[in-house]
């Protein structure tokens, strides 16, 4: 920093906790953040030897740090204002769809990471993700079709409920497992029970991989009950 030794210090501070806070994202207590001077670039290198730039990012970790990276800087530059790197600003935060090109585990880890990070902003959030609606508690979750507030029960609930009760989905199953339960459904009404029973057993060797637990358990109840 040009023999400016306090300007330095404060640097310092800043990548202690983004080198901290990228730890968290790739969960990885070992993650060291590396700057090398000759070609003016960050390297993010992992415990296991692994060692890339932001660049090399795949979208969802790109996205995540992109959110991240955008309120480092903005509450870095408000301490350095109140010339007391000890402060936790206060305000508001609007985040659409921080979802965006993350994967479901990502998903569930940007709010408490956040909110963790920055206590005394907060966050309003749209989102389509049930795993973002359940990631924390002490949250309001505002349902905007219904009109419906929720409190923070959402942080309670599994991600099945939410999607049937608020993001518009009929059920829990996937379209193929629905046209099972419907084949399902069609077969215990025939008549004759030898037929009925020969029929679930085709369905069952034809369709097996793609039931899940609870569907299987429902073709053996039901051809138990034929026998």
């Amino acid at each position: 920093m040009e023999g400016k030794s306090e300007e330095a210090k404060q640097q310092e501070r800043f990548f202690a906790v983004f080198e901290k806070t990228l730890a968290n994202i790739f969960e990885d207590p070992g993650t060291k953040l590396e700057f090398v001077r000759e070609n003016f670039e960050f390297y993010i290198n992992l415990s296991d030897g692994r060692r890339f730039t932001f660049n090399q990012l795949s979208a969802g970790f790109s996205a995540f740090l992109s959110i991240l990276t955008e309120l480092l800087m903005r509450t870095d530059l408000l301490r350095k204002q109140a010339n007391d790197y000890t402060y936790d600003p206060c305000g508001f935060v609007l985040i659409d769809e921080p979802e965006t090109h993350l994967h479901l585990e990502m998903q569930y880890q940007i709010l408490p990471l956040l909110t963790s990070l920055f206590p005394n902003l907060q966050f309003i959030v749209a989102t389509h993700s049930p795993a973002v609606a359940s990631s924390i508690t002490g949250a309001t979750v505002f349902d905007l079709s219904s009109g419906e507030v929720l409190g923070d029960t959402a942080a309670g609930s599994s991600f099945s409920d939410l999607m049937q009760t608020h993001f518009g989905v009929e059920n829990e199953y996937s379209n193929v497992a629905d046209d099972i339960i419907k084949d399902i459904k069609r077969i215990v009404k025939l008549p004759d029970k030898v037929h009925a029973r020969q029929e679930l057993l085709k369905l069952l060797e034809a369709k097996g991989k793609y039931m899940s637990a609870g569907l299987r358990l429902e073709i053996e109840t039901q051809l138990i009950g034929l026998e």
